[in-house]
């Protein structure tokens, strides 16, 4: 496998220690990852939509916010899951008020 110098391009000896053509100090380079070990970070989603949304179906229509709950406890973040089993005790609360109140 060949090495390139960092600074001018040059192509490099493996035990290069000095580039031969602009003189750069290769032993302080940090050498490029390898396409093998590059990874590609992982952004977690804080799912503010979902959960504003969730809570006002919660309370206006419980079915459609226990859907949405039921989605948010399904993702990594812990804040959705927070959230998630907030809005399905608020969603089975509000279906079984009217049951409590009105029977």
């Amino acid at each position: 496998m060949s090495k390139y110098c960092p600074k001018c391009g040059e192509e490099l000896v493996d035990d290069a220690k000095f580039c031969k053509s602009c003189g750069t100090n290769l032993e302080n380079m940090q050498s490029p990852p390898k396409s093998n070990e590059y990874t590609v970070p992982v952004v977690e989603s804080d799912h503010k939509a979902a959960i504003i949304i969730g809570y006002i179906l919660a309370v206006l229509i419980p079915l459609f916010g226990t859907i949405i709950s039921i989605y948010l406890l399904t993702r990594n973040s812990e804040n959705a899951k927070k959230h998630g089993k907030y809005m399905l005790i608020l969603a089975i609360a509000r279906w079984l008020l009217p049951v409590l109140l009105f029977r």
